[in-house]
Parts: C-alpha cells; sequence; structure tokens
C-alpha cells in the first residue's frame, strides 16, 4: 500500500546555533559569507564578535497583538487589526567572560591594567613560531617555573621550567623572534575592570544566528536592531556552572521595507 504521508526529512532543523554580534555602523549582511567564510575554519568577518557557546538552546520568539473591530450586523468582531508586535531571543551564555558580563550586564567600560615587567633582555637565540624553549642571553632569577615571560611588546607565556639560560614555556610562541627582541620576565599579570552602575543608554547592536542543516545548508537569521532587555538576570555562585542570562528585544530599523525591517533570514547550500 502505498504511503499517504509526505516527508522530506532534509526539512528537519535541529542543532545548536552560532550567536554573533556587531555594532550598528556595520552594515546589514546580505548574504552568509558577510558575516563568515564559508569554508574551514569558518573565521567572522571585520566587525562581528562570537558570543560563544551557549546553554539550553537559542530561541527567537514573534508575536503580535490584535485589536478587534466590531460593527453593528454581526455578534462579536468582523475582522481583527495588528496593534503590535513583539520580537526577541533568549538564551544562557556559557562562556561568562568579561566582555558578554559587560553586554549582557549593561556594564561600564572595560578599564585594562598591562602586565607589569621585570628588566628586560635580548633573546639568546631566535625563535620560530611554535618554539616552545627560550633562551636567555644572560641567566636571571626573576625567570622562574610557575612565572610568566613576556615577548616582544605583549605575548605572556606560562614558564614550565628553568636551566640556566634554558626556559621552556607550556605553550609554543605565536610568531618568530629574532635576537634583537626583547624577553622579560612578568611581575604581576594584566588584569581587567568593570563596572555596574545605573546606565540610562543600552546601545543598539546587530545580531546573527547562524545554524546548519542536516543537508549541510547553513540558515541565517539576522536581527537588525536589538537591545538587551532590563529582565533580572540572576548568576548562581554554586557548584554548577555558572551561565549569563542573556535576553534581547528587537525594534524595527528606520528606512526599511516593513516586511523585514525588525529580522530576517537567509538559506544558502555549501
Amino acid at each position: 500500500m502505498a504511503d499517504i504521508y509526505k516527508v522530506n526529512s532534509k526539512n528537519f532543523v535541529g542543532g545548536p546555533g552560532r550567536l554573533v554580534v556587531a555594532d550598528m555602523s556595520v552594515a546589514a549582511p546580505t548574504k552568509i559569507s558577510d558575516v563568515m567564510d564559508l569554508t574551514d575554519p569558518y573565521a567572522l568577518k571585520d566587525g562581528w564578535k562570537d558570543l560563544g557557546a551557549t546553554a539550553d538552546g537559542i530561541s527567537i520568539t514573534r508575536g503580535w497583538d490584535t485589536e478587534d473591530f466590531e460593527v453593528d450586523q454581526v455578534m462579536g468582531a468582523a475582522d481583527t487589526d495588528v496593534s503590535s508586535f513583539e520580537h526577541g531571543l533568549e538564551t544562557q551564555l556559557a562562556e561568562n567572560t568579561i566582555e558578554n558580563r559587560q553586554l549582557a550586564l549593561a556594564g561600564g567600560s572595560i578599564i585594562e591594567t598591562p602586565a607589569a615587567v621585570g628588566t628586560g633582555q635580548v633573546l639568546g637565540g631566535a625563535l620560530a613560531a611554535g618554539a616552545r624553549i627560550v633562551t636567555l642571553s644572560t641567566a636571571n632569577p626573576a625567570f622562574k617555573a610557575g612565572g610568566w615571560l613576556r615577548l616582544g611588546t605583549s605575548e605572556l607565556i606560562k614558564i614550565s621550567s628553568v636551566n640556566g639560560t634554558t626556559v621552556n614555556v607550556e605553550t609554543g610562541v605565536s610568531k618568530a623572534y629574532t635576537t634583537s627582541d626583547q624577553v622579560y620576565p612578568v611581575t604581576e599579570l594584566p588584569s581587567k575592570r568593570i563596572g555596574y552602575g545605573t546606565v540610562t543608554d543600552i546601545p543598539f547592536k546587530r545580531y546573527v544566528l547562524i545554524s546548519q542543516k542536516k543537508d549541510g545548508s547553513l540558515y541565517m537569521a539576522v536581527i537588525r536592531k536589538a537591545k538587551v532587555s532590563g529582565d533580572s538576570k540572576e548568576q548562581a555562585f554554586n557548584k554548577g556552572k555558572r551561565v549569563l542570562p542573556f535576553q534581547l528585544q528587537a525594534f524595527p530599523e528606520d528606512g526599511v521595507a516593513r516586511e523585514e525591517n525588525v529580522y530576517y533570514e537567509i538559506e544558502q547550500a555549501i
């Protein structure tokens, strides 16, 4: 007997999404490749930033209120008119970074204090990218196991062991260095500070949610203009992982066709 149910499993959609954000100065994308590369490692384009891992999924909501229109000749409503729309996004950010907290909790400016370092010296030998052995020009007790060193102006690496002028580091250096480059013992690691007060201006941002279908094609939802909502956000300090509640309220963007002035979707095969 023929099957009366017409089902196409290729249209089943599931799995996680990649949530990214940009300032309103970044143009609303017209295609997925405006946001990220379509080949490995799928890097984001300039202006877009990952919000990282999420917990318990990402939900986009859309709803509207209506008002009944009644006439004398009909018992009950003869028609309804849409009076308002509501659009939003909700998730829990699992990567509880200071940048994510700044966004989700309407934090102030992030004030960064660079690492404090001791007296530097030129390298005793050149380093190739990925090298894990740093040679000092002279032995210095300020370089010690469990401590940190700085190469050049910014690269910080943890020290695993020291033997005279030979310093073994836990991770390979990010780029090549020559014997004219400086290496410094770190006396205090860098820090970041952020405050939370009574700010009155919550900035608008653009948000994009990208996911992949079973057949490998991509789906992207673009929220043109949204603010983080003021709903209470509770973070529990306990034995469990601390996630960051994140809710958005979307608004229509000026100068855009009414049919898609809040958000739109793009599907693309790769």
